[in-house]
Formats: structure tokens, sequence, C-alpha cells
């Protein structure tokens, strides 16, 4: 996965207004609270996917070398998918929207179908209320999806009820605090560092099956202990 510090730094110079390579062409892409909802989706991508431009091929640089090298590619794909992906996105999106009760009248019409009650309660689409709304339902849909597929969340775990789908982000948030404390503790030592990579998931049968562990994957801290003792 990519590494912590190069992803979170060029999410901080987007955040900021800071760029390098694109600079938006429209610079009010609003509302913010929606922008840094979208740009989250894009840091746990980012940290989820190998941001080393080298191939296994080529020998990488030194530690200082290869953090700002990948906090460079790190920042032009922020700003690609800012510029070229969001931005576009959700202004086309919210200028639908305010159209939806006018579109649904010509269809009406061109039916020969009466829809006056509809498109009357369809009125308050037209509202910046609404607007904003619809800008924040888009951002919160990419978040939501993004930490779905990155193993942040499991809303597989929802239909078991809502304690049971708590209850497991907990224990996912203790596993990776543990997998931090581990690493740290790898990286004082000078030794190498265990890869945490995601697997595919396997599908749960039943509600008992609710546990982080229950995906075919291990934990972050039992991985990093299998490791060690496979490395011996």
């Amino acid at each position: 996965m990519g590494k912590l510090t190069p992803v979170l730094a060029a999410c901080a110079l987007n955040s900021s207004g800071v760029y390098i390579f694109r600079t938006p062409a429209n610079l009010e892409c609003f509302p913010y609270s929606a922008y840094l909802m979208f740009l989250a989706s894009v840091f746990y991508l980012l940290w989820n996917v190998p941001l080393n431009p080298y191939p296994s091929c080529f020998r990488d640089l030194a530690h200082p070398a290869s953090l700002v090298l990948e906090s460079l590619v790190a920042t032009l794909l922020i700003e690609v998918v800012m510029t070229d992906f969001w931005c576009p996105l959700q202004t086309k999106f919210v200028t639908f929207v305010p159209t939806i009760p006018d579109e649904i009248n010509e269809i009406s019409n061109f039916l020969g179908v009466d829809a006056t009650a509809l498109t009357d309660c369809l009125e308050f689409l037209k509202t910046e209320e609404a607007t904003t709304a619809a800008s924040y339902a888009l951002s919160s849909f990419f978040l939501v999806c993004t930490m779905h597929t990155t193993r942040v969340v499991d809303l597989r775990l929802m239909r078991c009820g809502l304690d049971v789908f708590i209850l497991d982000i907990t224990k996912r948030s203790q596993n990776f605090a543990k997998s931090i404390v581990q690493m740290d503790w790898y990286k004082r030592r000078g030794g190498c560092r265990p890869s945490l990579k995601c697997t595919h998931r396997r599908r749960s049968t039943s509600c008992s099956d609710w546990t982080a562990e229950s995906d075919s994957i291990e934990s972050d801290s039992q991985y990093i202990v299998n490791y060690n003792l496979n490395a011996r």
C-alpha cells in the first residue's frame, strides 16, 4: 500500500489550495466540505494502492528521496482526480438536479400524462439547499463506497444489526492501532516492515461470521506475528 506520509502530505497541499501540476479551472468547487469528503475518498484509495513509480526490476531510492518522489506522484494523482473528475462531475450533478422537475414535465407532456402533482412536489429541488444536499450526497456516496472497498468498514454487516456493525468498526480500529505500533517497533529495530495488503473478501454465509477476521484476511497484528514466525 502507499505510504501514509506522502499521501497525507499531498492531500494537505490540495486542501490548502497549493497546486503544483494542475490548477483547477474552477477554484470555487463548493461546498468545500463535500470537496474534503471526496478528497478523503481519494486518500483511502491512494493509501491502498502502490505509489512506487519504479518497476520491480529497478532499484528503489533511499528513504528520503523515495518519500519526496512518492509525494510528488501522489500530488499529481490527487490534482488530476480532483480537477478533471470531481469538480466537473460535482458541477454537472448540482446543475442537473434543479432541472429534474422541468424534465419530468416535458416527458409527461410528450406522453400525454398529467404529472403536475409530481412536479409540484419536486419544486424544492430548485432551491439552494437541495443543490447543496445533492453535492453532499454525491461525495458521501464515493466516501462510503471507498471505505467499504478499502476495508475500513464492512457494509455487509448492516444486515446483522447496527450494534454488530459498530462493534466490527471498533475491532478494526483496534487492530489497525496495534499494527501501527508494531510496524513502528519494526522500524526502530531496523528490520524490514511487512507489507499489509488487502486480499479478496470471502462472502460470509451468516451473521455469526461478523468479526473483522472473517474476511479470509488475518488481522494486521496477527499478520505481523505470522510474518515474524515464518521468517525464522
